[in-house]
Protein backbone atom coordinates (compact mmCIF):
# COMPACT_ATOMS: atom_id res chain seq x y z
CA UNK A 1 0.00 0.00 0.00
CA UNK A 2 1.36 3.18 -1.25
CA UNK A 3 1.81 6.02 1.14
CA UNK A 4 0.00 9.25 -0.11
CA UNK A 5 1.10 12.13 2.71
CA UNK A 6 4.28 11.55 4.13
CA UNK A 7 4.97 14.30 6.90
CA UNK A 8 8.60 14.49 8.41
CA UNK A 9 9.93 16.49 11.74
CA UNK A 10 7.56 19.55 10.55
CA UNK A 11 7.77 21.84 12.75
CA UNK A 12 5.84 25.08 12.94
CA UNK A 13 6.74 28.50 14.62
CA UNK A 14 4.72 32.00 15.30
CA UNK A 15 6.25 34.87 16.60
CA UNK A 16 4.31 37.15 19.13
CA UNK A 17 4.82 39.62 21.58
CA UNK A 18 5.52 43.48 20.62
CA UNK A 19 8.09 43.08 18.67
CA UNK A 20 7.92 39.83 17.28
CA UNK A 21 10.68 38.54 19.25
CA UNK A 22 8.90 35.71 21.15
CA UNK A 23 7.82 32.36 18.98
CA UNK A 24 4.95 30.17 20.06
CA UNK A 25 5.59 26.27 18.70
CA UNK A 26 2.05 25.39 17.26
CA UNK A 27 3.71 22.12 15.39
CA UNK A 28 6.54 20.51 17.10
CA UNK A 29 8.76 17.40 14.80
CA UNK A 30 6.20 15.77 13.71
CA UNK A 31 6.49 13.29 11.69
CA UNK A 32 3.72 10.49 10.11
CA UNK A 33 2.53 8.57 7.01
CA UNK A 34 -0.76 8.22 5.87
CA UNK A 35 -1.44 5.20 3.74
CA UNK A 36 -3.62 4.84 0.35
CA UNK A 37 -7.63 4.18 0.77
CA UNK A 38 -7.25 4.81 4.42
CA UNK A 39 -9.35 7.21 6.64
CA UNK A 40 -6.30 9.14 8.94
CA UNK A 41 -7.62 10.92 11.69
CA UNK A 42 -5.78 13.81 13.44
CA UNK A 43 -7.16 13.29 17.28
CA UNK A 44 -6.68 16.62 19.57
CA UNK A 45 -7.82 19.51 21.49
CA UNK A 46 -8.68 22.53 20.49
CA UNK A 47 -5.35 24.69 20.02
CA UNK A 48 -3.38 21.32 19.66
CA UNK A 49 -1.79 22.02 16.27
CA UNK A 50 -4.40 20.23 14.27
CA UNK A 51 -5.98 23.40 12.10
CA UNK A 52 -1.82 24.18 11.52
CA UNK A 53 -0.71 20.89 10.28
CA UNK A 54 -3.71 21.06 7.46
CA UNK A 55 -2.60 24.28 6.60
CA UNK A 56 0.00 23.01 6.43
CA UNK A 57 -0.31 20.25 4.23
CA UNK A 58 -2.26 22.16 1.97
CA UNK A 59 0.92 25.13 1.52
CA UNK A 60 -1.20 27.55 2.87
CA UNK A 61 1.71 28.54 5.06
CA UNK A 62 5.14 27.26 5.04
CA UNK A 63 7.14 25.29 7.47
CA UNK A 64 9.49 26.92 10.00
CA UNK A 65 11.44 23.71 9.37
CA UNK A 66 10.46 19.53 7.94
CA UNK A 67 8.83 19.22 4.93
CA UNK A 68 5.24 17.34 3.86
CA UNK A 69 5.01 15.80 0.56
CA UNK A 70 1.67 13.93 -1.35
CA UNK A 71 1.74 11.64 -3.74
CA UNK A 72 5.23 11.51 -3.44
CA UNK A 73 6.16 15.20 -4.51
CA UNK A 74 5.73 18.84 -3.04
CA UNK A 75 1.79 20.26 -2.46
CA UNK A 76 2.57 23.36 -4.34
CA UNK A 77 2.98 21.87 -7.73
CA UNK A 78 -0.66 22.22 -9.50
CA UNK A 79 -0.67 18.21 -11.05
CA UNK A 80 -0.85 17.42 -7.09
CA UNK A 81 -3.31 19.91 -5.71
CA UNK A 82 -5.68 19.32 -8.61
CA UNK A 83 -5.88 15.64 -6.59
CA UNK A 84 -7.07 17.16 -3.57
CA UNK A 85 -10.37 17.85 -2.52
CA UNK A 86 -10.69 20.09 1.19
CA UNK A 87 -12.76 21.36 3.62
CA UNK A 88 -11.64 23.73 5.95
CA UNK A 89 -13.09 24.53 9.51
CA UNK A 90 -14.82 27.37 9.31
CA UNK A 91 -16.38 26.76 5.55
CA UNK A 92 -16.79 30.65 4.02
CA UNK A 93 -18.72 30.69 0.55
CA UNK A 94 -20.00 34.41 -1.07
CA UNK A 95 -23.47 35.04 0.53
CA UNK A 96 -25.04 35.98 -2.46
CA UNK A 97 -25.05 32.53 -4.46
CA UNK A 98 -26.99 29.25 -3.96
CA UNK A 99 -25.02 26.50 -2.96
CA UNK A 100 -26.04 24.90 -7.02
CA UNK A 101 -24.11 28.32 -8.07
CA UNK A 102 -21.23 27.88 -5.46
CA UNK A 103 -20.93 24.32 -7.38
CA UNK A 104 -21.47 25.03 -10.55
CA UNK A 105 -18.68 27.65 -10.02
CA UNK A 106 -16.39 25.40 -9.19
CA UNK A 107 -17.11 22.87 -11.70
CA UNK A 108 -16.11 25.30 -14.25
CA UNK A 109 -13.04 25.58 -12.46
CA UNK A 110 -12.15 21.85 -12.35
CA UNK A 111 -13.07 21.95 -16.21
CA UNK A 112 -15.93 20.04 -16.16
CA UNK A 113 -18.53 20.36 -19.61
CA UNK A 114 -21.78 21.80 -18.82
CA UNK A 115 -23.54 18.47 -19.24
CA UNK A 116 -20.65 16.76 -16.77
CA UNK A 117 -21.61 19.68 -14.65
CA UNK A 118 -25.17 19.65 -14.03
CA UNK A 119 -24.85 15.76 -13.41
CA UNK A 120 -21.79 15.61 -11.00
CA UNK A 121 -23.78 18.49 -8.98
CA UNK A 122 -26.82 16.54 -8.67
CA UNK A 123 -24.75 13.34 -7.24
CA UNK A 124 -22.56 15.19 -5.22
CA UNK A 125 -25.76 16.98 -3.50
CA UNK A 126 -27.35 13.40 -3.09
CA UNK A 127 -24.11 12.20 -1.41
CA UNK A 128 -24.32 15.26 1.63
CA UNK A 129 -28.27 15.02 2.16
CA UNK A 130 -28.90 18.62 0.83
CA UNK A 131 -32.13 18.49 -1.20
CA UNK A 132 -32.99 20.71 -4.18
CA UNK A 133 -34.25 23.58 -1.71
CA UNK A 134 -31.98 23.93 0.52
CA UNK A 135 -29.34 24.20 -3.01
CA UNK A 136 -31.22 26.59 -4.30
CA UNK A 137 -31.40 29.51 -1.23
CA UNK A 138 -28.65 31.81 -0.64
CA UNK A 139 -25.87 31.01 1.33
CA UNK A 140 -26.44 33.54 3.44
CA UNK A 141 -29.77 31.56 4.57
CA UNK A 142 -27.78 28.20 5.37
CA UNK A 143 -26.96 26.77 8.52
CA UNK A 144 -24.02 26.00 9.90
CA UNK A 145 -25.00 22.38 9.16
CA UNK A 146 -25.59 23.06 5.57
CA UNK A 147 -23.01 25.25 4.90
CA UNK A 148 -20.63 22.49 6.11
CA UNK A 149 -22.37 20.04 3.75
CA UNK A 150 -22.21 22.07 0.93
CA UNK A 151 -18.17 22.55 1.43
CA UNK A 152 -17.93 18.92 1.88
CA UNK A 153 -19.99 18.83 -1.77
CA UNK A 154 -17.47 20.75 -3.19
CA UNK A 155 -14.36 18.80 -1.57
CA UNK A 156 -15.75 16.07 -3.83
CA UNK A 157 -17.33 17.49 -6.87
CA UNK A 158 -14.06 16.58 -8.85
CA UNK A 159 -13.61 13.11 -7.32
CA UNK A 160 -10.20 14.06 -5.83
CA UNK A 161 -7.74 11.05 -4.78
CA UNK A 162 -7.27 12.87 -1.59
CA UNK A 163 -9.68 14.84 0.99
CA UNK A 164 -8.28 16.90 3.73
CA UNK A 165 -11.18 17.79 6.12
CA UNK A 166 -10.56 19.77 9.10
CA UNK A 167 -13.79 19.26 11.38
CA UNK A 168 -15.96 17.82 8.79
CA UNK A 169 -18.68 17.02 11.33
CA UNK A 170 -18.31 20.72 12.87
CA UNK A 171 -22.35 22.43 13.31
CA UNK A 172 -23.93 19.09 12.41
CA UNK A 173 -27.05 17.74 13.88
CA UNK A 174 -26.66 13.85 14.74
CA UNK A 175 -28.34 12.92 11.41
CA UNK A 176 -25.93 15.10 9.36
CA UNK A 177 -22.91 13.51 11.62
CA UNK A 178 -24.41 9.88 10.46
CA UNK A 179 -24.43 10.75 6.75
CA UNK A 180 -21.18 12.38 6.92
CA UNK A 181 -19.55 9.22 8.03
CA UNK A 182 -21.47 7.27 5.90
CA UNK A 183 -20.37 9.33 3.41
CA UNK A 184 -16.71 8.96 4.66
CA UNK A 185 -16.66 5.01 4.83
CA UNK A 186 -18.14 5.32 0.90
CA UNK A 187 -15.25 7.00 -0.50
CA UNK A 188 -12.50 5.17 1.05
CA UNK A 189 -14.28 2.11 -0.29
CA UNK A 190 -14.36 3.75 -3.59
CA UNK A 191 -10.70 3.98 -2.73
CA UNK A 192 -9.93 7.56 -1.58
CA UNK A 193 -7.40 8.37 1.11
CA UNK A 194 -9.21 10.56 3.69
CA UNK A 195 -6.97 12.76 6.24
CA UNK A 196 -9.42 14.66 8.70
CA UNK A 197 -8.76 16.23 11.87
CA UNK A 198 -11.07 15.91 14.93
CA UNK A 199 -11.41 17.06 18.88
CA UNK A 200 -14.29 14.18 19.17
CA UNK A 201 -12.74 11.25 20.29
CA UNK A 202 -16.17 9.55 18.98
CA UNK A 203 -15.87 10.18 15.30
CA UNK A 204 -12.56 9.11 14.96
CA UNK A 205 -13.44 5.94 16.80
CA UNK A 206 -16.12 5.09 14.67
CA UNK A 207 -14.73 5.71 11.17
CA UNK A 208 -10.95 6.36 11.24
CA UNK A 209 -8.39 3.54 10.30
CA UNK A 210 -5.73 4.83 12.18
CA UNK A 211 -5.47 7.66 14.64
CA UNK A 212 -2.69 10.19 15.81
CA UNK A 213 -2.91 11.83 18.84
CA UNK A 214 -1.67 15.40 18.52
CA UNK A 215 -0.92 17.60 22.08
CA UNK A 216 0.89 20.89 22.05
CA UNK A 217 1.92 20.09 18.65
CA UNK A 218 3.48 17.07 19.39
CA UNK A 219 2.15 13.49 18.49
CA UNK A 220 1.70 11.41 21.34
CA UNK A 221 0.98 8.17 20.16
CA UNK A 222 -0.38 6.78 16.82
CA UNK A 223 -2.24 3.57 15.54
CA UNK A 224 -5.69 2.15 15.17
CA UNK A 225 -8.51 2.78 17.67
CA UNK A 226 -8.24 -0.55 18.92
CA UNK A 227 -4.60 -0.51 19.29
CA UNK A 228 -4.71 2.70 21.46
CA UNK A 229 -7.90 1.46 23.27
CA UNK A 230 -5.75 -1.67 24.14
CA UNK A 231 -2.30 0.17 25.23
CA UNK A 232 -4.18 2.05 27.41
CA UNK A 233 -5.05 2.07 31.60
CA UNK A 234 -8.20 1.04 32.93
CA UNK A 235 -11.10 4.02 32.92
CA UNK A 236 -14.38 4.82 35.10
CA UNK A 237 -17.20 3.73 36.40
CA UNK A 238 -20.54 4.44 37.36
CA UNK A 239 -22.49 3.56 39.57
CA UNK A 240 -25.90 4.05 41.10
CA UNK A 241 -26.46 2.71 44.78
CA UNK A 242 -29.31 3.24 47.17
CA UNK A 243 -29.06 2.73 51.20
CA UNK A 244 -26.00 4.02 51.51
CA UNK A 245 -25.40 6.63 54.73
CA UNK A 246 -22.91 9.44 55.44
CA UNK A 247 -20.08 7.11 56.67
CA UNK A 248 -20.55 4.44 53.85
CA UNK A 249 -19.88 7.39 51.16
CA UNK A 250 -17.24 9.23 53.24
CA UNK A 251 -15.78 5.19 52.85
CA UNK A 252 -16.19 5.39 49.20
CA UNK A 253 -14.90 8.64 49.03
CA UNK A 254 -11.29 7.58 51.11
CA UNK A 255 -10.82 4.60 48.17
CA UNK A 256 -10.99 7.18 45.43
CA UNK A 257 -14.47 7.65 44.26
CA UNK A 258 -16.31 10.35 43.66
CA UNK A 259 -19.60 10.58 45.30
CA UNK A 260 -22.90 12.22 44.91
CA UNK A 261 -25.52 11.72 46.97
CA UNK A 262 -29.15 12.64 46.38
CA UNK A 263 -31.50 11.89 48.75
CA UNK A 264 -31.68 7.72 48.74
CA UNK A 265 -29.84 7.50 45.31
CA UNK A 266 -25.87 7.70 45.64
CA UNK A 267 -24.08 8.19 42.41
CA UNK A 268 -20.28 6.80 42.53
CA UNK A 269 -18.07 7.27 40.05
CA UNK A 270 -15.21 4.41 40.70
CA UNK A 271 -11.52 3.92 38.38
CA UNK A 272 -12.05 0.73 37.26
CA UNK A 273 -8.38 -0.53 38.81
CA UNK A 274 -10.46 -2.57 40.75
CA UNK A 275 -12.57 -5.11 38.78
CA UNK A 276 -16.64 -3.91 38.96
CA UNK A 277 -17.73 -6.38 40.81
CA UNK A 278 -15.19 -5.85 43.25
CA UNK A 279 -16.46 -2.04 43.76
CA UNK A 280 -20.03 -3.83 43.61
CA UNK A 281 -19.00 -6.06 46.83
CA UNK A 282 -17.67 -2.79 48.02
CA UNK A 283 -21.15 -1.40 48.16
CA UNK A 284 -22.76 -4.44 49.17
CA UNK A 285 -20.57 -4.46 52.76
CA UNK A 286 -21.38 -0.71 53.26
CA UNK A 287 -24.81 -1.67 53.70
CA UNK A 288 -25.72 -0.44 49.90
CA UNK A 289 -27.60 -1.55 47.39
CA UNK A 290 -26.38 -1.59 43.44
CA UNK A 291 -28.77 0.08 41.16
CA UNK A 292 -27.47 0.52 37.84
CA UNK A 293 -23.36 0.28 36.86
CA UNK A 294 -22.25 1.68 32.93
CA UNK A 295 -19.11 2.80 31.75
CA UNK A 296 -17.90 6.63 31.79
CA UNK A 297 -15.80 6.78 29.19
CA UNK A 298 -15.47 4.52 25.30
CA UNK A 299 -11.58 2.37 26.11
CA UNK A 300 -10.49 5.01 23.15
CA UNK A 301 -11.96 7.95 25.25
CA UNK A 302 -9.94 6.36 28.71
CA UNK A 303 -6.97 6.39 26.86
CA UNK A 304 -6.83 9.87 24.94
CA UNK A 305 -7.96 11.33 28.57
CA UNK A 306 -4.95 9.54 29.96
CA UNK A 307 -2.22 10.12 27.66
CA UNK A 308 -3.19 14.38 27.59
CA UNK A 309 -2.96 13.79 31.51
CA UNK A 310 0.38 11.69 31.29
CA UNK A 311 1.78 14.89 28.77
CA UNK A 312 0.80 17.54 30.93
CA UNK A 313 2.68 16.21 33.81
CA UNK A 314 5.38 15.79 31.83
CA UNK A 315 5.83 19.27 30.56
CA UNK A 316 4.48 20.49 33.74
Amino acid sequence: MSTVIAIENLTKDYASGWLRRRFHRAVDHLTLEVREGEIFGLLGPNGAGKTTTVKLLLHLIRPTAGRVRLFGRSPEELTVRAQLGFLPEHPSFPEALTGRELLDYFGRLFGLSRVDRSARIAAVLRQVGIPAAVADRPMRQLSRGELTRIGLAQAVLHDPKLLILDDPMGGLDPDGRRQVRDLLLRLREEGKTIFLSTAVVAEAEAICDRVALLHRGRMRACGSPIELAASGEGGKVEILARDLDARACASLRARGCAVDADRALVRIQAPTSAEVGEWVEVIRQLGGRVIAVSPLQSPLERFFANALTASERLEG
